[in-house]
């Protein structure tokens, strides 16, 4: 049961927030949100690669009850993800931003290079909602750097009504230009 715990909180912290989008992780949908809109406006998707990406996440929770606190961190968390053409769009960005649900997002900055963006009022599901701040860098094509904050609140899934922060640091890695069929 911890264990179960413990991943849900480490999944919806990598994707509760705008790490996937900004990885060109784009979600399906229009935008619904004037938020998402306005984010859309100013958002430059970031000059890189397509194909297979090797990221990894270093996340440090704070929050958490002790042995919860004790099984996650500090954890690294490994995955893969795929990079298509038609992702690095701005209006595939736009749409992975709006399936984030939140009331306000801002664009602090934007560029090729770099991505600054804050979030407030996010729906998190479960009676959760969220908030942060996000930086990414990409070093070169194939190199991505990144940190995030994000604070959970609501009905954690420790069946409370606290709240739960996370910082976590990012680095991603070009792998090759094809991507394995059985992924998105």
């Amino acid at each position: 049961m911890r264990k179960a715990i413990a991943v849900g909180v480490i999944c919806l912290a990598a994707l509760g927030f705008a790490a996937t989008a900004l990885l060109a992780q784009s979600q399906s949908g229009k935008p619904t949100t004037d938020a998402a809109k306005a984010a859309s406006a100013q958002l430059t998707p970031l000059n890189m690669k397509t194909g297979l990406w090797q990221t990894t996440m270093t996340g440090k929770y704070s929050g958490l009850p002790p042995q919860m606190a004790a099984a996650i961190n500090p954890t690294p968390h490994s995955y893969k993800s795929c990079v298509k053409p038609e992702q690095l769009s701005k209006d595939q960005w736009a749409k992975g931003l709006a399936g984030y649900k939140c009331s306000s997002m801002t664009v602090l900055k934007s560029t090729g290079s770099d991505v600054d963006v804050q979030a407030t009022g996010c729906d998190a599901g479960n009676g959760m909602t969220a908030g942060g701040h996000g930086k990414f860098h990409m070093v070169d094509s194939g190199h991505l750097t990144g940190s995030m904050d994000v604070t959970f609140s609501g009905n954690t899934p420790f069946g409370d009504s606290g709240s739960v922060h996370m910082h976590a640091d990012y680095t991603s890695n070009w792998i090759g230009a094809s991507c394995p069929a059985n992924m998105n």
